[in-house]
């Protein structure tokens, strides 16, 4: 494994365990790890996903901080871009808080899938999501 390598060139040892999902799943749900695979599908449609992921308050099983990373710079950002609807301050609260992640790096973006559509020039009326979903086939036309 790539990652087991990396990490061991560096004086890391890695155990590479592997489970059936329901398991696999279990444990990350509960925060049972110390390393472990993920990935979001549809997490870059809504900045509220900061605040399931990262906020001290969705600790497993009230949220997505499986990592149990806790910043109450964080958790303040977070609270006061949701109690707001001035929007050039929220877009200033949710760049300090990429920016403070960033910094902390609670977790490790391996890579960030790209949405890409090759199609025929028959089909038409098509607007992407950024959120790698199939929604954009409701509104697609075929050209006769």
């Amino acid at each position: 494994m790539v990652v087991q390598q990396q990490l061991a060139d560096v004086g890391i040892a890695l155990d590479v365990r592997s489970y059936e999902f329901a398991t696999f799943y279990a444990d990350i749900s509960r925060g049972v790890f110390q390393m472990a695979p993920s990935r979001w599908i549809g997490g870059n449609e809504a900045p509220d996903i900061f605040r399931y992921s990262f906020a001290k308050a969705s600790f497993p099983p009230h949220g997505a901080n499986r990592g149990f990373y806790e910043n109450p710079q964080i958790d303040q950002l977070l609270t006061d871009a949701a109690s707001t609807s001035d929007r050039p301050r929220q877009q200033a609260d949710y760049d300090n808080v990429q920016k403070t992640l960033a910094k902390d790096m609670p977790t490790i973006n391996l890579w960030y899938m790209d949405t890409v559509l090759v199609h025929s020039r028959r089909l038409q009326n098509l607007h992407l999501s950024p959120s790698g979903n199939y929604d954009f086939l409701r509104d697609a036309t075929l050209k006769e």
